[in-house]
């Protein structure tokens, strides 16, 4: 017990005087969740199957080793807004971990650059939130070179215009699932709106596998690693960081922390992987990571930071 207290107290010391260092962490780890999909054997809808069964096990054994912790299920028409994050969750999961076996570590990450401003654009409607133009133009030029990446990746002898598409829709879908989540914390607590997405993400995730007659008994110990790492990782040592660091950083700095992120992972899968990264790659992912950026900085920007992530709200990157 003291020994457990004297390294809280360590890792609390070391957040308050450098907290940009557990940011940086945090990202690094997020980065990973690509590059274990990429390097396993198994398909993508097995690999989500897995990693989410493993995933809700050990929230589920949390909460439970944490004792003082009440879990109050969704009642009744309560279950409507968890119900539609976890299926959210579900197909960005699965098109993610797809996608990324049909092309490329680095096309996959880069296209995950697009989920600020799509948030930002889900919110005008659902929260009345109103960016100014600086913030549309700049949020323009970041399409417009996801655009680069989505073309570069699937044309060409190399290209999967398929692998694209699935990409495309689970970066859509995660932007979907996290205003979902948002709007469903005005009424409940975080982790029954967690265990309860992530229940029915886990069992929307299990259907599909079984209805396809995915192999997922079919599993190497290799690829269980695989599983796991994204698990603990990215899933568990990612998100803890980040969560630890937000009590020492101005709450726009996070998001601006996390896009480097895509071009993290590329290198990993260039290093440990060995795939190449393309001038469409780069030029692309420069574009996008400038538009992203300059919009965010913008005080229109600035202030929808300021509003979108001190509110109480869910989930990371779906990994």
């Amino acid at each position: 017990m003291l020994k457990s207290s004297a390294a809280i107290g360590q890792l609390r010391e070391l957040g308050s005087r450098r907290p940009l260092l557990l940011l940086g962490t945090s990202a690094v780890a997020f980065s990973t969740a690509p590059v274990f999909v990429q390097a396993s054997s198994t398909s993508g809808p097995v690999f989500a199957f897995w990693r989410s069964w493993i995933g809700i096990m050990a929230i589920c054994a949390g909460v439970t080793l944490a004792g003082r912790i009440r879990i109050a299920f969704p009642r009744g028409r309560e279950w409507r807004l968890p119900f539609w994050a976890g299926f959210f969750n579900a197909v960005s999961m699965v098109t993610f971990m797809t996608a990324v076996k049909f092309t490329a570590v680095a096309d996959i990450s880069l296209l995950t650059m697009l989920n600020p401003v799509l948030i930002a654009l889900w919110a005008i409607p659902m929260f009345g939130e109103r960016p100014g133009l600086r913030f549309r133009l700049w949020t323009l030029v970041a399409i417009l070179g996801s655009g680069v990446v989505i073309l570069g990746g699937s044309t060409g002898p190399d290209g999967d215009p398929l692998g694209i598409a699935m990409g495309t829709t689970s970066v859509l879908c995660w932007s979907f699932q996290y205003v979902t989540t948002k709007r469903a914390r005005a009424t409940m607590d975080t982790i029954p709106l967690m265990v309860g997405m992530l229940v029915v993400s886990t069992l929307f995730i299990s259907l599909f596998c079984f209805a396809t007659r995915a192999a997922v008994w079919n599993l190497s110990g290799a690829d269980m690693l695989h599983v796991v790492g994204v698990v603990v990782v990215p899933g568990g040592m990612g998100a803890m960081l980040l969560s630890w660091s937000l009590r020492w950083v101005p709450a726009n700095v996070p998001p601006l922390m996390y896009l480097p992120a895509p071009f993290l992972a590329a290198a990993m899968a260039w290093l440990f992987l060995g795939e190449g990264v393309t001038l469409v790659h780069v030029g692309g992912g420069a574009m996008t990571l400038a538009g992203v950026a300059a919009a965010l900085l913008s005080r229109s920007g600035k202030a929808l930071l300021a509003t979108e992530y001190t509110r109480p709200t869910a989930s990371p990157p779906p990994v």
